[in-house]
C-alpha cells in the first residue's frame, strides 16, 4: 500500500474522464493518467501542440477606415461603429470571428491488463504527490496479485516515465489511440528494439513525433495495432515529444530519483501550514464529506488548494506560457480552443510566479511573447494604421487578431500589451535584473506606448480613446482600464529610464498629462468608462474598471475620493455578480479578481466570500486543478495560477516600494498558521512568518540580497510591544536575517 501524501491528494475512486485524472508536468511536457485499474490511458501533452489549420494566418488591412469608424461612432453610436468595422473587414477578406487553432493532446496510450481479471480488482487507491511530482496507483486482484503504477515527468529527460509492476506474472496490451481529425494525420510505426514512433502531420506539412520506448521482463508480441506483453512482472516506459535520443531503461530508477530531488527541491522552497498534521492525509472524498456536513469550510481544503496550485504552477511553467488548460489536454474540443486568452486568464495563470520565487519560470512567458511581436505589430497596423503592439484577446499558433465580430467587439480592446507589461515590471521589481530591464522590459514598454502615440485622438489637449472596450462588458469612449493601462506603462518606462540612467523623453510626459481623469457618477461610483453615454453593467465577471485597484495599485486610500468611488463600484459588482444567483456566469477568474480587489480594499469578509464561492461550489477536479465554472465544469487552471498570490497578499501586502502591510485582509480560515519562502520585491525573502490573529501575535523572519530600509505596517491591535507603534522601520542589511515580532 502506498503512503498517503500529506502534500497531495488521494482517492479510492477511478477516473472516468481525463479531467478527473491526475496530472504531471515538467513545464514543457505534461502527462495525464486516468481510467480504471486494469483499463486505463496515459496521455502525453506538450505546450507547443496546436492544430495548424491555416485559420489564423491573415487579417484584413482596413487601416484607412479608422476615421470613418470614429465618425460612425460619433454620429450613430458604438454598435453601428462595430457593424461598420466588421463590414469593412469582411470586404477585405476577413472570415468573421475565428476560433484560435486548437490546443490538443499529443498522443494517448491505452492499456488493458489481463482482461480476465478486470472485474475482480480490489483495494484500489491512486495518489498524486505534489511534493515529489509522482502519480501512483495500486490495486490487488481476487487471486491475490498486487499491482502498482507510477508516472512522472522528468525535466532532465523532458519525457514521461511510466512503470507497471506486479508481484506475480501478468499480461498487458497497449496501443496508441488513433486520432481521427481532419487537421491532423497520424502514422504509427512499430519498430524493433522496443520502440514506437507516432508521426503526426498538420495541414501545413509540419509535424511532431512521439517516441515511446519500453522495457519488460516478459515476452513481447507485435500486433498490427499495438504491443502485447505476456508473462511479465514489470513494464517500464519512456514517452517523449520530438525526442529522438534512445534511452537505457535500466536507468529508470536513477531518473526517478533525480526527478524527485529536482522537483521537491523547487517545490519545498515555499510552504504553508494552516492545520493539524492529522488532517493532511485525508482523502479528497473525506474532505468533501466534511465540506458537505459542516457550515464552515474545513481549513485543510484551503491548504490543499494552495499546495495543489503551487504544484500546477510549477508543472505548467518554465518553457511554457500556460494557456487556459496549462499544458494539459485530453481531447480536440477544449472551450475557447484552450488558447492563450489575454484579457484576464493568462494574467491570472502567471500571477503567483514572482511571489513563489519561480523567476526562471518566467522565461517561457517572455520568449512566447517575443515570437508574437510581428503579429502584434501587424494587428496595430492593419486595423488602426498604428505602430507598436496590439495584443489580441485570443492567440495560439499565431497572435493575429481574428477573433472578433459585432457581437464580440474584441478588436476594440487595446489594453492587452499594457496588462502584459505589468509582468515585465514585476519581474524586474523582484529580481532587480538591470540587463533584463534594458534588453527585454524597456523595449516592450516602448512598443506598447508607441501604439497609443498613433492611436489616441486629442480634444482640447485631452486624450480620447475611441474605439474603446472594457473587456467583454461593453463599448464606450475611454474605458477606465485603457486609461489606467497607459498611465501604468508610462510609470514603468519612467522607472526603467531612471534605473538605467537614461533621460525620459518629453513625449511620455505629454501623453501622461493628456490622460483624462477617472469619472465618478452621480451616486459616487467609479465608472467603467470616462464617457457619459456608456451604459454601466456591474453584473459581470470581469473587473476591468478596478484594474487600477487590484493590479497597479494606483487607486489607494491616499486618494480618498477615488478610493471611496472604487469601493462603491466594487460593492456594485458584489451585489450584481458575485452574490447574485443570476450573475452572468460563475467564473473562477471573476472570483479571483474579487479576492484581489477585496485584499487591496482591506475587506477580509469579501475575500472569504469570493474564495468560499469557489470551494463550496466545488470548482475543482479530483486533482484540485480548478474549473472555470461551478461543479467541475470546464477544466481551467487560471484560478490555480492566482490562488497562492491571494494567500500571500492577504498576509503580506506590498502596496508601494519599501512598505509591507501585514494582515491586509485575512479571512477567518487564515487566522493562524506559518508560511515560508514567499518572495517580496527588492529581493526580499520571507524566511518564515508565524501568526495568530486571535492572540495578536506574529514572528516574521526575512532576509534581503541588498541593504535597504523597510517599513512594516501593522493593523490595529498588533502594535509592536517594543516600539508601541503600528509602523516599524527596519534597516535590513544584505544577506542578514531580520526578525520582527509582536
Amino acid at each position: 500500500m502506498f503512503e498517503k501524501p500529506e502534500k497531495g491528494v488521494w482517492s479510492t475512486n477511478h477516473s472516468d474522464k481525463w479531467q478527473d485524472g491526475y496530472f504531471v508536468g515538467n513545464g514543457e511536457t505534461g502527462g495525464i493518467m486516468y481510467g480504471k485499474s486494469t483499463e486505463f490511458s496515459l496521455i502525453v501533452n506538450h505546450h507547443s501542440l496546436y492544430l495548424k489549420s491555416n485559420r489564423m494566418d491573415s487579417i484584413p488591412d482596413i487601416s484607412n477606415r479608422l476615421t470613418e469608424l470614429r465618425d460612425t461612432v460619433e454620429e450613430q453610436g458604438y454598435q453601428k461603429g462595430i457593424d461598420f468595422f466588421e463590414k469593412e473587414a469582411l470586404k477585405k477578406g476577413y472570415k468573421g470571428l475565428t476560433m484560435s487553432d486548437v490546443f490538443h493532446p499529443g498522443g494517448e496510450i491505452e492499456f488493458v491488463i489481463n482482461p480476465s481479471i478486470s472485474s475482480q480488482t480490489l483495494n484500489y487507491i491512486r495518489t498524486l504527490d505534489y511534493e515529489t511530482g509522482l502519480i501512483r496507483e495500486c490495486f490487488s486482484t481476487g487471486s491475490g496479485q498486487e499491482f502498482s503504477k507510477k508516472l512522472f515527468a522528468s525535466k532532465v529527460e523532458n519525457a514521461l516515465f511510466f512503470e507497471l509492476r506486479c508481484d506475480g506474472l501478468f499480461s498487458v496490451f497497449f496501443s496508441f489511440k488513433e486520432y481521427d481529425h481532419p487537421d491532423l494525420s497520424q502514422k504509427i510505426f512499430l519498430t524493433e528494439n522496443n520502440r514506437i514512433e507516432v508521426v503526426n502531420t498538420y495541414m501545413d506539412g509540419s509535424n511532431y513525433k512521439i517516441v515511446t520506448e519500453w522495457d519488460t521482463d516478459g515476452k513481447i508480441i507485435l500486433k498490427d495495432n499495438g504491443i502485447a506483453v505476456e508473462d511479465a512482472t514489470k513494464l517500464t516506459m519512456r514517452v517523449g515529444v520530438n525526442s529522438e535520443k534512445s534511452f537505457d531503461m535500466n536507468n529508470f530508477e536513477t531518473v526517478k530519483k533525480e526527478h524527485i530531488r529536482a522537483h521537491s527541491s523547487q517545490y519545498n522552497q515555499v510552504s504553508l501550514n494552516l492545520c493539524h498534521e492529522k488532517d493532511r492525509p485525508k482523502s479528497l472524498e473525506e474532505l468533501l464529506d466534511l465540506l458537505e456536513s459542516k457550515k464552515s469550510i474545513p481549513v485543510i481544503i484551503f491548504e490543499k488548494l494552495y499546495d495543489a496550485s503551487r504544484y500546477f504552477i510549477q508543472s505548467m511553467t518554465g518553457p511554457a506560457l500556460p494557456n487556459l488548460q496549462g499544458i494539459w489536454s485530453g481531447d480536440f474540443n477544449p472551450p475557447w480552443s484552450g488558447d492563450f486568452t489575454f484579457d484576464t486568464n493568462v494574467q491570472l495563470a502567471i500571477a503567483s510566479l514572482a511571489s513563489l520565487g519561480l523567476f526562471e519560470n518566467f522565461s517561457g512567458i517572455f520568449e512566447t511573447l517575443k515570437t508574437y511581436e510581428d503579429d502584434f505589430r501587424m494587428n496595430a497596423h492593419n486595423y488602426y494604421g498604428c505602430r507598436g503592439f496590439l495584443v489580441p484577446v485570443h492567440a495560439s499558433t499565431r497572435a493575429l487578431h481574428v477573433h472578433w465580430n459585432r457581437e464580440w467587439p474584441l478588436i476594440f480592446w487595446t489594453a492587452g500589451a499594457g496588462w502584459l507589461a505589468y509582468f515585465y515590471k514585476e519581474y524586474y521589481d523582484y529580481t532587480l535584473d538591470k540587463r533584463f530591464l534594458e534588453q527585454t522590459a524597456l523595449p516592450f514598454y516602448e512598443e506598447t506606448l508607441l501604439f497609443y502615440e498613433d492611436f489616441i485622438e486629442y480634444e482640447n489637449g485631452v486624450a480620447k480613446f475611441r474605439p474603446s472596450y472594457s473587456a467583454e462588458n461593453g463599448m464606450g469612449d475611454n474605458s477606465t482600464m485603457d486609461i489606467a493601462i497607459v498611465k501604468a506603462v508610462i510609470s514603468y518606462l519612467k522607472q526603467a529610464c531612471i534605473v538605467l540612467n537614461m533621460g525620459i523623453p518629453e513625449k511620455y510626459e505629454e501623453l501622461e498629462n493628456s490622460l483624462p481623469a477617472y469619472m465618478v457618477d452621480e451616486k459616487g461610483v467609479l465608472k467603467e468608462w470616462i464617457d457619459e453615454s456608456a451604459v454601466e453593467n456591474p453584473n459581470h465577471r470581469h473587473f476591468s474598471n478596478l484594474y487600477p485597484v487590484f493590479q497597479t495599485k494606483e487607486i489607494t486610500p491616499d486618494k480618498p475620493d477615488l478610493w471611496k468611488a472604487a469601493n462603491k463600484a466594487f460593492d456594485k459588482r458584489l451585489e450584481a455578480w458575485l452574490l447574485n444567483e443570476d450573475g452572468d456566469t460563475s467564473s473562477s477568474h471573476g472570483r479571483m479578481h474579487t479576492a484581489m480587489c477585496a485584499i487591496a480594499m482591506e475587506r477580509s469578509r469579501d475575500v472569504e466570500s469570493a474564495i468560499g464561492e469557489l470551494v463550496r461550489n466545488q470548482s475543482f477536479f479530483p486533482s484540485l486543478a480548478t474549473s472555470h465554472y461551478n461543479h467541475q465544469n470546464v477544466f481551467n487552471v487560471d484560478a490555480n495560477g492566482s490562488f497562492p498570490k491571494i494567500i500571500h497578499d492577504a498576509l503580506i501586502y506590498v502596496e508601494k516600494p519599501g512598505v509591507v502591510s501585514l494582515f491586509k485582509a485575512v479571512p477567518s480560515w487564515l487566522e493562524k498558521g506559518t508560511i515560508k519562502g514567499v518572495k517580496l520585491p527588492n529581493t526580499i525573502t520571507i524566511e518564515s512568518f508565524t501568526w495568530d490573529i486571535n492572540k495578536r501575535t506574529f514572528i516574521l523572519n526575512l532576509i534581503s540580497k541588498i541593504t535597504q530600509t523597510l517599513v512594516i505596517q501593522l493593523p490595529k491591535g498588533f502594535e509592536s510591544k517594543e516600539l508601541k507603534t503600528s509602523m516599524i522601520e527596519v534597516n535590513v542589511k544584505a544577506n542578514k536575517s531580520v526578525s520582527i515580532f509582536s
